[in-house]
């Protein structure tokens, strides 16, 4: 199921986006900046939903609303406008759109004026549970989500105090979040936010990018994703195992650039996005299971084993993170043969720190080779 959304604004087709693919597993999202990219994704895709900025570059929201409205009388379509007079209005209903909101808007209105616009009925008769592999390289195809446990209650409370906030404070609160960071990075390295062509490697420069009034609003839309809990309690143990992995990969690789006098921000951004492969497969099993589907653990250990390094290398893609930033999650996993580059030797002993063989003597010899102090360095290994 698509839903096509015009806005030419990309901070606002961002917020959108997220908004959107909360509402329902499976969802994918076309992202249009003019009417003429809209008419053409409208008729390639076929989108459940439509969502439309009323002023656009290249005319009104409502052409595209008039062009629809001449083959399709039911498509739900949602107008998005600065504009709220009574006439603006009128002229939209008159064109039989389905709702109309006024920007700025309200993240939960919206997700709340949206949810019944995506209803379908449920198939009569048992539903086939879907083809695992066929799920899995689908998904890999389309937009890879993860797992997040951002909590509406903790987001509200960081919006009423949104004018006391600076984005390094935000930043210290979010430090564990690899859903909420891999976003917010993504949207700071957009087109639009990256005039200055020097690409954001750390959470606190990308809310400072973005403002912490739009980082905070990409917040509170995550944690109204309907189907971010991962029910199934195997699931839930490994992605936590995972979660810990890269939160003590994060730590350990930033105390040891701030050891060796470097600036720790990225490095512990990359450690955080580590495992962002294996996360992104568990919250696809998570839909999977939702739709029917059974697993076993040998199942979930083979999805994991098969498709994690996949996933992981499309998220930094999707997620348009600096090539710099990926060299650095990627020596996490494996450090390039010969490699002499101090960040990706750092990122590479602070996995092997975690996984416990900082005493190997290979290990120990790249650490005095970047000027690290082996005995500094010891912590115990983690197990699933």
């Amino acid at each position: 199921m698509n839903v096509l959304i015009l806005e030419h604004h990309a901070p606002t087709a961002e917020l959108l986006e997220t908004v959107v693919m909360g509402l329902a597993p499976g969802l994918g999202v076309q992202l249009c900046g003019t009417i003429a990219e809209a008419v053409q994704a409208w008729h390639r895709y076929s989108p459940a939903l439509v969502i439309s900025e009323w002023s656009l570059p290249d005319g009104p929201g409502l052409t595209l609303v008039r062009r629809i409205r001449t083959q399709d009388k039911h498509l739900p379509i949602l107008m998005i406008s600065a504009r709220s007079d009574k006439e603006t209005v009128l002229a939209a209903a008159r064109l039989g759109i389905n709702g109309f909101i006024a920007k700025p808007f309200d993240v939960a209105l919206l997700h709340q004026r949206l949810q019944p616009l995506l209803k379908t009925e449920a198939p009569s008769g048992r539903a086939v549970p879907p083809s695992l592999d066929r799920h899995l390289a689908e998904a890999a195809e389309g937009t890879i989500r993860l797992p997040t446990d951002l909590e509406q209650e903790d987001v509200l409370a960081l919006m009423e105090r949104r004018q006391e906030l600076s984005p390094a404070e935000l930043a210290r609160h979010w430090r564990g979040q690899a859903t909420l960071s891999a976003r917010l990075l993504d949207i700071a390295n957009s087109a639009s936010l990256g005039r200055a062509g020097k690409p954001i490697d750390k959470l606190e420069a990308a809310i400072a990018a973005m403002g912490v009034e739009m980082a905070l609003s990409q917040a509170f839309a995550l944690s109204l994703d309907i189907s971010r809990s991962l029910t199934d309690p195997r699931l839930a143990e490994r992605a936590g195992f995972y979660l810990q992995q890269a939160e003590q990969v994060a730590a350990i690789a930033r105390a040891m650039a701030i050891s060796l006098g470097l600036e720790g921000g990225a490095f512990h951004t990359a450690g955080l996005l580590s495992r962002v492969g294996e996360l992104g497969v568990i919250r696809t099993l998570q839909d999977f299971i939702r739709q029917g589907g059974t697993l076993s653990e040998q199942q979930i250990e083979d999805s994991l084993g098969r498709w994690a390094a996949d996933y992981g290398n499309r998220v930094k893609i999707q997620w348009r993170l600096p090539l710099p930033l990926r060299e650095l999650i990627g020596a996490v996993h494996l450090l390039k043969k010969n490699s002499t580059d101090r960040g990706p030797l750092l990122m590479y002993l602070a996995a092997m720190t975690v996984a416990g063989q900082q005493q190997q003597d290979e290990v120990r010899r790249l650490m005095r080779r970047v000027g690290l102090e082996p005995e500094r360095w010891q912590r115990p290994s983690l197990h699933p």
